[in-house]
């Protein structure tokens, strides 16, 4: 656990108020989000975001300076204070162990209740080794009565903290999964009985926030940088919407500017008036006449001076005029030049360039631009030529967005509808035609094979027809191969299915018996212990108890008649072994087996039933070898080995039987010519004595067979 640091450096005390650093971030990348607040009851509180949570100040839980969890609707929850018991001592215990103040040894590990009866409690790591339980000796004590008294352990180790189940009930489940044991991660979620836990390892926890945190700080970074660009690529945008050679940075173009540079009033009043009238190079002015003198009585008195000064300059000025009159006029000057046509001519060449690198859409809005000016001036039909251009390479542009969204169908119908262009757009067109068929193909080709890997034929087949013939017969074969693989898994589902419904009729019926045998458990008890008549009034209490069980009825309706003709039978066979008449006594030993095993209980009567019949069987088959019937003789030997293996004498019997039987055989061949008859008896006695698998039995067989085909 890190050290607590003072309370200035969770609250902000004493930093810079400088623009670097961690304080130059924004107030939302420090701030702990209402959420996380919000849940701090639920979750440890890990501490948020931002340079305070790299030593875990950020976190109140922490180190225990959080206050009390507050209900939804903001009132404090009040609740009863019950009595102090003995029982709650381990769980005092258990929170003082767990209060942050206090000092610990042990990993920075700790177990959270997410859900259950202790929801909202935590337990630290008080050493290596730590139990969970109900029981008052464990670590960490729950009262979730539905966990075992010592359910798990956690014991921590150098490869991380392990946990054992301790052989609970319910079992132990980690992320959803039944284990019995496993390293834990931080994160993982432990369910026992009705309460489930999460391991939180804080060191974890830690470089997990402050992931984030970075992360945060460098979403808010790139934000930063791209808005910046978005405004730098707006600003050149705007320069370029108004006009490729303006430049909006000029300061020709900004109003302030010009404010300072006024035309002067004289200037532009000169300008109005008009521009001053020049006849030519070395031209004179001739100034305006001034209008006479107002009281003209002075023009009367020039003297003949004064006249001959005028009259010479009058001279003076026709000579000149007439100089200037008759001297040739230079060329007039050559007429302004119009913007319009220089600057069509730059649009048209710059169109040209645009048609060169394909830039067609570019080439059309130059001669528009140009046609504006000068109509007609696109007399080699450039703008037309280039607007066809454009629709082609729009069109192969529509095809190529058809083809990446798979509409294949489409893109051929659109490429199909071009038109023909250049020789160049010409082999563009090839080339997305070759492409198409391609994509076409790798589309449809993956379509099989995902609806193979989908076990789908009934997919499949329409989907065959639509590839090429020469990548049809791979699949098909596949198609093939799928086919025959479903149907013997359909043959092995039907023969499991058919054989769990056997179990299952089986498990039934095996429950059903079970049931029946519980229910004449008393009835059993009585016939056991030889009180036959009691059995008997057993069955009735039987009935009483399950009327509405037909099984039962029938079954205590078939007691009632067996166990009194059992009792019959069993008395008379006794009574003929007492007097030892073992001969006759078989065959009421016999029946008496034969209705104890109807009955169906088991006791040690049946052994001693077994036994006596062993020995009236081996008695009867002796004396029936004496008289000569030697297939009564080998019925009798036979079950008396049958009961009892270890029978010595019945084996014995079985060899002198077995001689006797050649004997027999030996006549029957002898006579089968003279008599048939009688040797056809003898072939059968021979058949019914000897024992199975024997030549003597193969070849009375035989023989009778052609005596009596």
């Amino acid at each position: 656990m890190p050290a607590r640091p003072p309370p200035s450096s969770r609250s902000g005390a004493g930093r810079s108020g400088g623009g670097s650093g961690a304080d130059s971030r924004p107030a939302r990348s420090r701030a702990r989000p209402s959420n996380e607040a919000s849940s701090a009851d639920e979750d440890f509180a890990a501490p948020p975001g931002g340079e305070e949570s790299d030593d875990g100040a950020g976190n109140p839980e922490l180190y225990g300076d959080a206050e009390p969890p507050r209900s939804r609707t903001d009132e404090t929850r009040v609740g009863s204070i019950p009595e102090s018991r003995e029982e709650d001592a381990p769980r005092r215990r258990d929170e003082e162990e767990d209060n942050s103040e206090s000092t610990r040894a042990g990993p920075p590990v700790q177990m959270l209740v997410l859900a259950g009866p202790d929801r909202g409690r935590k337990k630290r790591f008080q050493g290596v080794r730590m139990v969970v339980g109900r029981g008052k000796d464990c670590d960490f004590l729950l009262d979730d009565q539905s966990v075992s008294r010592r359910h798990l352990e956690l014991v921590y180790g150098q490869s991380g903290v392990v946990m054992r189940d301790l052989g609970s009930i319910s079992g132990t489940q980690v992320n959803d999964q039944r284990v019995d044991e496993c390293v834990l991660k931080h994160g993982d979620e432990i369910s026992i009985g009705k309460t489930r836990l999460r391991f939180v390892d804080e060191a974890e926890q830690i470089k997990e926030l402050r992931a984030q945190a970075e992360a945060r700080e460098e979403e808010e970074k790139r934000e930063r940088e791209e808005s910046s660009k978005e405004r730098q690529e707006a600003r050149k945008n705007a320069g370029a919407a108004r006009g490729s050679d303006v430049d909006p940075s000029d300061p020709r173009l900004n109003e302030a500017t010009n404010a300072n540079y006024r035309i002067p009033e004289e200037l532009k009043a000169r300008n109005d008036a008009g521009p001053t009238p020049v006849r030519g190079k070395g031209a004179i002015a001739i100034p305006r006449p001034r209008p006479p003198a107002r009281g003209g009585g002075a023009s009367g008195g020039m003297d003949s001076k004064v006249k001959l000064l005028v009259g010479v300059g009058g001279g003076v000025v026709v000579l000149l005029m007439l100089f200037l009159l008759l001297s040739p006029s230079a060329p007039p000057p050559p007429p302004p030049v119009d913007p319009n046509v220089e600057r069509t001519r730059l649009l048209m060449q710059k169109a040209r360039e645009s048609v060169r690198a394909d830039d067609y859409a570019n080439a059309v809005r130059l001669v528009e631009e140009a046609e504006k000016l000068i109509p007609g001036v696109d007399e080699e039909g450039l703008g037309r030529a280039a607007r066809k251009e454009l629709e082609v390479t729009e069109s192969f542009q529509a095809v190529r967005a058809m083809m990446d969204s798979q509409q294949f169908d489409e893109a051929r119908a659109k490429l199909k509808a071009t038109p023909q262009g250049t020789a160049k757009t010409d082999d563009t067109r090839r080339k997305l035609e070759a492409e198409l068929e391609e994509r076409e193909t790798v589309f449809r080709v993956q379509q099989v094979e995902a609806a193979l890997a989908a076990r789908d034929p009934e997919q499949v087949r329409p989907l065959l027809d639509r590839l090429p013939s020469l990548n049809r017969p791979a699949f098909e074969q596949k198609l093939a191969d799928l086919e025959a693989e479903l149907a013997k898994e359909a043959t092995d589902d039907a023969r499991r299915d058919r054989a769990a419904r056997e179990r299952a009729a089986l498990n039934a019926k095996e429950q059903r018996k079970l049931f029946i045998e519980e229910a004449f458990i008393d009835v059993e008890r009585r016939f056991n212990g030889g009180d036959y008549k009691r059995a008997v009034l057993e069955c009735d209490r039987v009935v009483e108890k399950y009327k509405a069980d037909k099984d039962v009825r029938d079954r205590a309706r078939s007691l009632q008649k067996l166990i009194p003709q059992f009792q019959v039978v069993l008395d008379d066979a006794q009574r003929k072994m007492q007097a030892n008449a073992l001969e006759s006594a078989a065959k009421p030993l016999r029946r008496a087996t034969e209705l104890y095993r109807q009955i169906g209980f088991r006791g040690s009567l049946g052994n001693t039933l077994d036994e006596q019949l062993a020995t009236s069987a081996l008695a009867a088959a002796q004396g029936q070898l004496k008289k000569g019937d030697l297939a009564g003789a080998a019925l009798n030997f036979r079950e008396a080995l049958r009961l009892n293996p270890s029978e010595g004498r019945a084996r014995d019997g079985l060899d002198a039987l077995q001689k006797k039987v050649e004997e027999l055989y030996m006549q029957a061949y002898v006579i089968k010519d003279r008599d048939p008859q009688m040797a056809a008896e003898k072939f059968k006695v021979v058949i019914e004595t000897a024992s199975e698998g024997s030549d003597v039995k193969r070849k009375a067989e035989m023989y009778l067979g052609e005596l009596q085909p």
